[in-house]
């Protein structure tokens, strides 16, 4: 990973909101169907918030990756789920503290085995 990667050096377009551990969340995303949308609403608590490159070969972006937000919870069940934040993704806080401006920490999936739930 070269400084170009590194948050520091991304740009206001490239920042998000970050959620801290313990916020309990609703996140809703909408995904496109041929005629329609389909809704889904997941609940829990963040566990972490980080920026990931993808596998994508196509993707030309920082190292010809596409870097995704994500953002780990923990449903009521104890059901870990990773969901990728885009431009169709809503965060509504439902207790704890509210988000703050800023870029996720990056991390690499084959250097941190942590970082990768699946």
């Amino acid at each position: 990973m070269n400084e170009s990667q590194t948050s520091a050096a991304l740009n206001d377009s490239q920042k998000t909101l970050l959620y801290s551990p313990g916020t309990r969340v609703e996140v809703t995303q909408q995904i496109a169907q041929r005629s329609h949308v389909y809704p889904i609403s997941v609940i829990g608590t963040v566990l972490r918030q980080e920026r990931q490159e993808s596998g994508s070969w196509f993707a030309r972006n920082k190292g010809d990756r596409l870097w995704l937000d994500r953002l780990i919870i923990q449903k009521d069940d104890g059901e870990k789920v990773v969901l990728n934040l885009d431009e169709f993704s809503s965060v509504k806080v439902l207790a704890g503290s509210q988000p703050t401006a800023g870029a996720a920490p990056m991390v690499l999936p084959n250097m941190d085995r942590s970082s990768s739930l699946t």
